[in-house]
C-alpha cells in the first residue's frame, strides 16, 4: 500500500500494519509529538489499522499545533493526572471541571487536604508514570459490559452516561490496569506527555498544558479571577438544580418537570440581566455600555435585554453596533496570507468611535455611521443620537474591551461587559465540554438558518474565527467590570434537534467532515428538546429562529 503524506512523503506500508508501526519503523517520529493522524478526512488514532482494499491512503499526521492534537493531549494528560491521584489517594474523586487560567481546573472530593506539598507529590507520581511509558490501551465492548465496569468501579455518572448512548458498543481506556471512557481518542502511551505543571488554585488546582499558541511548553497561570468566579457561579447553579452531569440533565428531559426545569434556567438569566441593569443604574455617570465577547456568544439578544431592564429602571438605552465603524473594504488591513483581516481593531475607524462616545459622554448629537457589508463602504447613515440626561448608549462588538478604544475616555462613564457562552454542564467529571464547542454549535445553527452556510464551510472558517479571538478579545476579558454566562443548562439539547441534520449533510470529502463526526458524536450523548418549549426571548433563538426580537 501507498501513503501519501501531507507534507510530500510518499511511503510503502503492508496492508493490516498500525499506523504507530509504520511511524516507527520510518523513524518519522522520534520526540513523539505526532498523536494521531486524518485518513479519508477522519481523525485516527496511531493504533489504527491500516485497510486492506485500498491501493493508497492519503495521511496528515496530527500533532500539537492543531485543535485536534490539543485535544487528545488534554485527555491524555488527564488520564495520566486520574491515574497518579488513584494510586496516591485510591478513595479520592477528581472533577475537571473547567479550562481556565492557562490549563484544566480541577477539584479532588473525599480525599487529603489540597497543600503545596502534596500537589508536588502528585506531580512527581504524574512524571513517574509519564518516564514509564505506559500504553493507553483501547478496548471495543458492549455498552451492557462497559456500564458494568463503570458501576462495579464506582463511576457512576459514566454508567448513566453510556445508558443513553444511541450505540450498542462502547470504547474503555485502560492505563495500568485503570479503566476510564473519555469522550476522543487519547495518544498511545503516556511518554508522550512531557510538558505538564500542577499548581495550586483556589479551592483547586490547575492541571497546567501546552496550548496552540505554545505547543512545546507550559504557559505560566494567568490570573482569570472574574472568568473563574463565573465558572464557581455556573457549578452553585448546577448544584441547586440538581443537574450535575449530561445524564441527570436526561433524567430531568425525561421527567414531567422538564418545562419547569426550562423556565427556571430563563428566570435565572433574566435575573442576572436585571442585577446588571441595576449595577449600570446605581453608578449614575455611567453613559457608555460596552459589550463585548466571542462568536456565537449572543451578544445581540443579550444588549436587547439588558436594554429592557434598564428601561424599567428609568434609563433610556440607545443601541450601537461596533461593526458599523469598520473601514472600508480597500483601507482594511490584511493578514500575512494577504485576506482582508476584519477580525483585527484596526480594522475599525478607532478616533471615530471615540470621538462619538467622547460627545456622547458630553450629552451631545452625533450621528451614526452606516457599514455595507457587500459593497464593503462605510458612510453616515442619517441616523442620529442625541442623548438626554437619562440616555445610556450600549455598544455591542467583538473588540468592546480592548482599551485602544476607550483609552481617552472619562473611566466613571464606560461600564464593560464580557458575554460568552461558558459551558454550564459536563459530560461527566472527567469530561467537560469546552465552551468552543457549545459556540460552535451555535454558529453552524445560525449560519445555516440566517447566513445560507453550510456546516462545512462554518467548520472551515473556525480556525481563523477562534484565531482572532485569542489574539482580541481573551486577551481583555478581565477589563469586564462584570460577566455573563449566556450558556443554558440545556441548550445543547436543544442544539441537537437543528444540528445534527445541518451536520450529517458535510460531505465525506471535505475536510470539515471529521469535525462534524465529531459534533455528531458529542450531540448523541444528549436526548432531544423540542425548540417549541424554548422562550421566545431566550439567548437560544438568537440562533435557533422565531424571537421576540428583531435582528
Amino acid at each position: 500500500m501507498k501513503l501519501v503524506f501531507s507534507d510530500g512523503r510518499v511511503l510503502e506500508a503492508a496492508a493490516g500494519a498500525r499506523l504507530l508501526e509504520v511511524i516507527k519503523a520510518n523513524a518519522l517520529d522520534p520526540e513523539k509529538t505526532i498523536l494521531a493522524a486524518f485518513a479519508g478526512n477522519k481523525i485516527r488514532e496511531l493504533s489504527y489499522v491500516l485497510p486492506d482494499a485500498a491501493e493508497q491512503l492519503d495521511l496528515e499526521l496530527v500533532g500539537m499545533g492543531s485543535l485536534d492534537g490539543i485535544r487528545i493531549y488534554q485527555r491524555s494528560a488527564s488520564f495520566v493526572l486520574i491515574k497518579a491521584l488513584g494510586e496516591l489517594q485510591p478513595q479520592a474523586r477528581i472533577r475537571i471541571l473547567h479550562s481556565v487560567a492557562n490549563g484544566l481546573y480541577c477539584e479532588v472530593k473525599k480525599g487529603p487536604p489540597l497543600t503545596a506539598s502534596f500537589i508536588k507529590e502528585l506531580e512527581v507520581k504524574m512524571r513517574e508514570i509519564t518516564a514509564a511509558d505506559l500504553p493507553f490501551e483501547r478496548e471495543e465492548v458492549p455498552v451492557a459490559e462497559a456500564i458494568r465496569v463503570f458501576k462495579k468501579s464506582g463511576s457512576d455518572d459514566k454508567a448513566r452516561l453510556l445508558s443513553y448512548r444511541p450505540s450498542d458498543k462502547a470504547s474503555i481506556y485502560r492505563l495500568g490496569g485503570l479503566a476510564n471512557y473519555f469522550y476522543g481518542y487519547l495518544a498511545p502511551s503516556t511518554g508522550y506527555i512531557k510538558h505538564f505543571a500542577l499548581s495550586l488554585y483556589d479551592n483547586g488546582f490547575i492541571l497546567q498544558l501546552p496550548s496552540l499558541n505554545s505547543p512545546n511548553k507550559v504557559g505560566p497561570v494567568r490570573k482569570n479571577r472574574k472568568l473563574y468566579e463565573v465558572f464557581k457561579e455556573t457549578l452553585r447553579w448546577r448544584e441547586i438544580l440538581e443537574v450535575p452531569d449530561v445524564s441527570m440533565l436526561n433524567e430531568v428531559i425525561n421527567s414531567k418537570r422538564f418545562i419547569e426545569f426550562v423556565l427556571i434556567s430563563e428566570a435565572f438569566h433574566e435575573k442576572k440581566i436585571a442585577q446588571i441593569a441595576d449595577m449600570i443604574t446605581e453608578r449614575g455617570k455611567t453613559k457608555v455600555v460596552l459589550i463585548s465577547g466571542p462568536s456565537a456568544s449572543g451578544k445581540t439578544t443579550f444588549t436587547k435585554r439588558l436594554a429592557i431592564q434598564l428601561r424599567i429602571n428609568g434609563r433610556k438605552p440607545l443601541l450601537v453596533s461596533m461593526d458599523d465603524y469598520f473601514l472600508d473594504r480597500d483601507k482594511t488591513p490584511k493578514d500575512e496570507k494577504g485576506a482582508h483581516n476584519f477580525e483585527t481593531p484596526l480594522a475599525l475607524n478607532i478616533e471615530m468611535f471615540k470621538d462619538h462616545m467622547r460627545e456622547i459622554i458630553a450629552g451631545r448629537e452625533i450621528e451614526l455611521p452606516r457599514y455595507d457589508f457587500k459593497t464593503g463602504t462605510n458612510s453616515m447613515s442619517g441616523t442620529k443620537i442625541i442623548p438626554g440626561d437619562q440616555s445610556v448608549v450600549l455598544v455591542e462588538g467583538i473588540h468592546g474591551l480592548n482599551p485602544v478604544f476607550t483609552e481617552d475616555l472619562p473611566v466613571e462613564s464606560i461600564f464593560k461587559i464580557y458575554v460568552s457562552a461558558l459551558t454550564e454542564i459536563p459530560l461527566d467529571r472527567h469530561n467537560r465540554i469546552p465552551t468552543a464547542d457549545t459556540r460552535l454549535l451555535r454558529r453552524i445553527i445560525r449560519d445555516s438558518q440566517f447566513r445560507c452556510y453550510g456546516a462545512a464551510d462554518t467548520i472551515a472558517r473556525w480556525p481563523s474565527v477562534r484565531e482572532g479571538e485569542t489574539k482580541y478579545v481573551f486577551s481583555h476579558q478581565e477589563e469586564a467590570d462584570v460577566f455573563f454566562n449566556t450558556a443554558l443548562i440545556y441548550e445543547h439539547a436543544a442544539l441537537k434537534t437543528i444540528a445534527e441534520p445541518v451536520l450529517r449533510a458535510v460531505s465525506p470529502d471535505t475536510r470539515a467532515y471529521a469535525e462534524a463526526l465529531r459534533l455528531l458524536k458529542f450531540l448523541a450523548y444528549f436526548l432531544p428538546v423540542p425548540v417549541d418549549v424554548i422562550p421566545r426571548h431566550s439567548i437560544l433563538r438568537e440562533f435557533l429562529g422565531s424571537s421576540s426580537f428583531k435582528y
